[in-house]
């Protein structure tokens, strides 16, 4: 929806502090490309860019200001119950003069305070300050839809959407933090309160952090593992109905992304249901025959008579487009579709300025078998360990798992990770390699992340999922399609459907096809028999089997991919490869470039998407090093 930043302590001059707030403020521009506005006193400095979506008169421009009880707001998101919470406040003798939902934020915290966040449905990240008691507060949604970054400059505090824009403010370095350098290698994302820069920290998600003069504490306000009963008893197809019905708008089209597979196109079925205009479905073409997932999209929208636009799009992503998004989002690209998602958004923004999206319902319905089926791996390794080794080390590698015993944690770790331990190493530089001994400390965060889950290997997957990998799906989601002027909207992630999906059993959300498919699973590497002998996200299935086209039921999870494998050996990644290998590279502070050259050589060889999948992770850290240094 927006792009907000600020600052938060002693203003000394304040034309200064207009000057370095409009610098940040300018950063954000293409997530507000409406209006923008600052706001600055003695104690604090508000700005926002604005994309209008509710009210767009130009009275509901922020930061906003409700005089009368004393409160300032910066705010990115929307409150999808702002209408329900109006009418509370009308009850309790609360006044308005706009249409917003920010007004609404703003007169709520007035009533409940800080407690006032437990009441909001919806996508928010925002910065409140109370005049009347000197007392400010950063806020994050629950799933952490929309980000929040922070800073600390000497004993005053920084914010922003996205972290470029933090970097503009005087005393913030761009120095990277090598612990956050090596998660993005390792997961594609920055994990917990790090960010790929030493100064700056991210506001995790369902958190506040309240800043005082006098002092700053943060605290989690929400939390998966802590299940409620907000769902009021609703099943799980009324909460998905009612979740897109709210994320709907009365007056504002809004267009969907449909890829063919099962998210998209429950996500399409609720929209034909809920929506009193004909809302638009787009869908990208990757002129591949195997990732082309068109034909379903096609047959969905048809079914259910919906407008349908087909959007086509570069087998391989040029590198300008890297560098634009790049530049824009402050950030290396991790995830290999987010360009492709980017150009997608561009064709939308023709057009819409909402999209819903079908983030969430994989980690949310365990639709990563191959992961979630863990402690199947677990129990056929303590099988094969009892087995002499002449038996037990061929079916290991026949299996594959790992020729050691290994634990619980580390085969996760194995298979979440894209850059294992070992290979990262054979890469670094020996003085990164020195200093990568912050890999511990990264792997002590992910250890005591997994086993904070709960008490059974699927609960710790469950919660690791909803807590840490979807947070950073979701951002990727947000900061590109914001790159395009577009607002994205995630239904599935409506807490609502979260705690409902978190205390349904396992089976309900994995199952086997047959009787007798666990049997012939056990004799299968999981890649080979994950949804084949399984079925994923079969709660969604079973409500929508006769809702949607069988095809499109039954199928296997493809995504949203690009030939990655392929590209790393084609002609269309040389430009890529070019930055490393024919020029000075930024990288080279990190990894040695001959041990990369010789791990190229080797690897492309017998190429796969894994291999293209690393090779994407390091040119796109390249274009961001670069970047960083100019």
């Amino acid at each position: 929806m927006c792009g907000i930043c600020g600052f938060i302590g002693q203003v000394t001059d304040k034309s200064v502090t207009e000057r370095n707030l409009a610098r940040c403020a300018q950063t954000l521009a293409h997530r507000g490309p409406d209006a923008s506005g600052s706001c600055v006193t003695t104690s604090f400095a508000f700005a926002h860019r604005r994309l209008a979506i509710i009210d767009p008169d130009p009275r509901s421009n922020q930061p906003f200001l409700d005089e009368e009880h004393g409160l300032a707001v910066t705010y990115n998101g929307e409150i999808y119950n702002y209408r329900d919470l109006r009418q509370e406040l009308l009850r309790r003798g609360y006044q308005f003069r706009t249409e917003t939902d920010t007004e609404v934020l703003c007169k709520a915290f007035a009533c409940w305070g800080i407690d006032s966040v437990k009441r909001l449905r919806g996508m928010f990240a925002f910065a409140i300050y109370d005049q009347n008691t000197g007392t400010a507060f950063l806020v994050r949604d629950r799933l952490g839809i929309k980000p929040l970054y922070y800073a600390c400059a000497d004993d005053d505090f920084v914010f922003a959407s996205q972290p470029s824009a933090i970097l503009q403010w005087p005393g913030v370095r761009s120095k990277v933090d090598p612990a956050g350098l090596s998660s993005f290698l390792s997961y594609r994302a920055v994990f917990g309160e790090r960010t790929l820069f030493a100064d700056i920290r991210k506001l995790q998600p369902g958190t506040w952090l309240k800043i005082t003069p006098q002092s700053h504490e943060h605290r989690r306000w929400w939390d998966p593992a802590c299940l409620d009963d907000s769902g009021d008893g609703s099943s799980l197809e009324t909460l998905i109905g009612s979740a897109v019905e709210e994320h709907l708008l009365p007056h504002t089209p809004v267009a969907a992304l449909l890829s063919g597979g099962l998210d998209s196109s429950v996500l399409a079925f609720e929209l034909s249901r809920h929506s009193s205009q004909k809302p638009t479905c787009f869908t990208g073409i990757v002129s591949n025959d195997a990732y082309d997932e068109s034909p379903y999209a096609v047959e969905v929208a048809k079914s259910l008579k919906l407008a349908h636009v087909l959007v086509r799009l570069p087998g391989a992503t040029s590198l300008d487009v890297v560098k634009r998004l790049t530049a824009v989002r402050g950030h290396p690209i991790g995830m290999h579709n987010e360009a492709a998602m980017y150009l997608l958004a561009r064709a939308v923004s023709h057009s819409h300025k909402v999209l819903l999206t079908g983030e969430g319902a994989d980690e949310i319905f365990l639709g990563y078998s191959r992961i979630f089926r863990l402690s199947f791996d677990l129990r056929r390794q303590a099988l094969l360990a009892a087995l002499p080794d002449v038996i037990g080390r061929p079916a290991r590698r026949h299996l594959g798992l790992p020729k050691f015993k290994a634990s619980e944690f580390e085969l996760f770790l194995a298979r979440y990770s894209y850059f294992p331990q070992a290979e990262k190493l054979g890469l670094a530089t020996s003085a990164w390699r020195k200093d990568i001994v912050h890999d511990a400390e990264l792997i002590d965060w992910m250890n005591n992340a997994f086993h904070s889950g709960g008490p059974t290997p699927v609960e710790r997957i469950r919660q690791f999922f909803v807590r840490h990998h979807l947070p950073a799906l979701l951002e990727m989601v947000d900061n590109t399609t914001m790159a395009a002027g577009v607002e994205s909207r995630v239904p599935f992630t409506d807490h609502r459907i979260v705690a409902l999906a978190l205390r349904m059993s396992f089976s309900e959300h994995l199952r086997w096809k047959h009787a007798f498919a666990p049997f012939q699973a056990a004799f299968t590497p999981i890649e080979k028999f994950s949804e084949t002998l399984d079925v994923s996200k079969a709660a969604l299935r079973t409500l929508y089997s006769d809702r949607l086209p069988a095809s499109v039921i039954t199928r296997r999870k493809l995504g949203f991919p690009l030939p990655l494998g392929k590209w790393a050996t084609d002609q269309s990644s040389a430009p890529f490869r070019d930055l490393i290998f024919k020029e000075s590279p930024a990288i080279a502070d990190y990894l040695d470039i001959g041990a990369v050259r010789r791990w190229y050589a080797r690897r492309s060889q017998v190429a796969n998407d894994t291999f293209g999948k690393q090779l994407w992770l390091i040119c796109n850290l390249e274009v961001f090093l670069r970047q960083l240094s100019t």
